[in-house]
């Protein structure tokens, strides 16, 4: 397989988060402190085209985390990655139908034999980060102290904005995917690029209302990371016409699931991972020349205060 080759892949620290100051909410105190420990971030200084997708993990009961996945990648350079991956899908008899390499369906004999290729594929023709974000669910808010004090405001800030009557849980959804995209688009994006945002289908966009009001969600966020504009902003949902835009979502979404699972497990002092999950553990601890995995978790402390901090992930099989 043909690798990526670009004269700049990585850039390294100090990466200024100096535009965080008080007006800004903890989630963003708490990604420039994780930020502060990053030794690498991709270099997309000569890319016209940068995507993030989306995908998200942990909503079910037995979870301790949220899991936010963010995969930033050059989509000027996509080109290889779509190529390996149809070879992939027509060796093993899963391009028609066109269906995702999803967590919650790791048994699918097709897919789960081509899983360690697909996972190599997005390590050598991805350039970009794997970003996501395991958030404790003792944390009611990162927009406030609590549900109820932090509620009134957001609430207030989506109807002052013309963008209706959330209820709770999916703007505060919103207002964290949001602000985690516009900090790391701080980040790694540069003026007049164009910018593409594609998404699963969740409670933030289950319809075209609340997808047009997390688009503007979105924008208004932007403003408050960016000092740079871009060329294009753009903004999908998956489409019914599945594409190597569900391969990159797929990507996603096998990272907000394990994550919270091994999360959820450690926490609870069960490292033990069941055998069909070891090849995303060992894909997350394994390094990539051209993507490099960033997981940032945010507690809650023992003395009711928030901390962040990276993630590392041990190489043992069944534990982390």
């Amino acid at each position: 397989m043909s690798q990526l080759s670009a004269p700049v892949i990585m850039k390294h620290p100090p990466f200024d988060t100096s535009h965080i100051g008080n007006e800004h909410p903890s989630i963003a105190q708490l990604l420039a402190h994780a930020a502060s420990q990053l030794k690498e971030l991709p270099d997309f200084a000569l890319d016209e085209k940068v995507a993030v997708i989306s995908d998200f993990g942990g909503e079910h009961k037995e979870a301790d985390f949220y899991t936010y996945s963010f995969l930033i990648v050059s989509y000027s350079k996509i080109g290889p990655f779509i190529d390996a991956i149809t070879e992939l899908r027509r060796k093993h008899n899963i391009l028609e139908p066109y269906s995702e390499f999803a967590f919650k369906d790791l048994n699918y004999g097709p897919r789960k034999r081509a899983l360690p290729e697909f996972l190599d594929i997005a390590d050598s023709l991805l350039h970009g980060a794997l970003v996501t974000l395991a958030v404790d669910k003792k944390i009611e808010s990162l927009f406030g102290k609590t549900k109820k004090t932090a509620y009134p405001n957001i609430k207030k800030t989506f109807i002052d904005a013309g963008l209706g009557d959330w209820k709770f849980e999916p703007a505060e959804k919103a207002l964290r995917i949001s602000h985690a995209i516009s900090f790391f688009a701080s980040l790694t994006t540069h003026n007049n690029q164009r910018l593409l945002w594609y998404c699963d289908n969740d409670a933030t966009n289950d319809n075209e209302k609340f997808f047009n009001d997390t688009k503007a969600i979105l924008n208004s966020t932007l403003s408050m990371y960016l000092t740079h504009t871009f060329e294009i902003l753009g903004f999908a949902k998956s489409f019914s016409v599945k594409s190597h835009l569900d391969d990159l979502l797929s990507i996603a979404d096998l990272s907000a699931g394990i994550i919270q699972d091994i999360m959820t497990r450690h926490h609870s002092e069960s490292d033990q991972i069941q055998e069909k999950k070891i090849p995303l553990l060992k894909w997350l601890t394994k390094r990539s020349t051209f993507l490099t995995k960033i997981t940032i978790q945010m507690l809650q402390l023992p003395n009711g205060d928030l901390g962040s901090s990276l993630v590392s992930f041990k190489k043992p099989e069944t534990s982390i």
